[in-house]
C-alpha cells in the first residue's frame, strides 16, 4: 500500500483497500494491516484510519474479530448492496424512475439466464404452483390487493431464484422490497381500471416464456408486464 494524496483522505483509503481486494490482494477472511501499519502505509492520522474502517465496517466489506484484528469478510454480505441502492433514491428527485429502470434491467437478466440454463421439471411445477395461487386470488369476489401483492413478489423470487446465483437473488430482493410500493401501486390501478385479467395474462406470458412454449416470446412478455407499471408514472 503507498501514500495517498489530500484528496477525501478517508474515500481514498476506502478505494485503496477495496481495490486490493478486488486485485485479489487481500481475499476474503484475510487479515487487514493493523492501525499503527495503515497510519504508516498511507502516511495519514489514527482518525482517518478508523473512520474509512467504520465506513467498510457498514458496507459489510470488513469485521473486527476481536481480539484478532479486522478482516476481508468471507462472504457477501447484504450490507454491501444498500449502500448504492439508497445512493439512487436519495440522489436527485426523479431517481425512483432510475430504480424502476434498474428493476427492468435486472428482470430482463434474470429470465435471460434462466433461458440459457433451462428449468427443471421441479422449477416448474413450482412457478407453476405459484401461479395457479395467484390467478385464483385474482379472480375471487372478495380480493385482497395486499395478498395478491405478496403472492405476486413471491412469484417474481421463486423465479430468480431459478437462476440459481445467490447475487442475483439478493440483488432482485433488494429491487423487489426498494419498488414494492409501485407493485402494489400498480396492481390497484389495474383492478380501479377493472382489467384484473391482464395480471393473469402477464403471468402467463411470462410463464410461457421461461418454459420455452411455442409462440411465446421473452422480449413480448416483458414488455406487456410494464405496461401499467409504466403507466403509473407517465413514462
Amino acid at each position: 500500500m503507498t501514500p495517498i494524496k489530500n484528496e477525501s483522505l478517508v474515500q481514498r483509503i476506502i478505494n485503496k483497500i477495496t481495490d486490493s481486494i478486488i486485485a485479489g490482494e487481500l481475499k476474503p477472511g484475510d487479515k487487514l494491516p493493523t492501525e499503527m501499519e495503515l497510519i504508516a502505509a498511507f502516511q495519514v492520522s489514527r482518525n482517518t484510519v478508523r473512520e474509512a474502517i467504520r465506513t467498510l465496517i457498514a458496507y459489510g466489506v470488513v469485521e473486527i474479530r476481536r481480539p484478532e484484528g479486522t478482516f476481508v469478510c468471507d462472504g457477501f454480505s447484504n450490507k454491501m448492496i444498500n449502500p448504492l441502492l439508497y445512493r439512487i433514491i436519495l440522489q436527485k428527485e426523479d431517481s425512483y424512475k432510475d430504480l424502476l429502470g434498474l428493476r427492468q434491467i435486472i428482470e430482463s437478466g434474470i429470465y435471460r439466464l434462466i433461458l440459457a440454463q433451462g428449468l427443471s421439471d421441479e422449477e416448474v411445477e413450482q412457478l407453476e404452483s405459484i401461479n395457479a395461487e395467484l390467478e385464483t386470488k385474482l379472480r375471487r369476489e372478495d380480493y385482497d390487493i395486499e395478498d395478491i401483492s405478496d403472492t405476486d413478489m413471491a412469484f417474481h423470487k421463486a423465479i430468480a431464484e431459478t437462476t440459481h446465483n445467490s447475487l442475483v437473488v439478493m440483488i432482485h430482493d433488494f429491487v423487489a422490497d426498494l419498488t414494492s410500493e409501485s407493485r402494489h401501486r400498480t396492481i390497484e390501478k389495474v383492478f380501479e381500471e377493472n382489467d384484473r385479467e391482464y395480471l393473469v395474462r402477464t403471468h402467463r406470458m411470462a410463464l410461457d416464456a421461461l418454459e420455452k412454449k411455442p409462440g411465446s416470446d421473452v422480449d413480448e412478455a416483458l414488455r406487456y408486464s410494464y405496461y401499467y407499471w409504466k403507466d403509473s408514472y407517465n413514462w
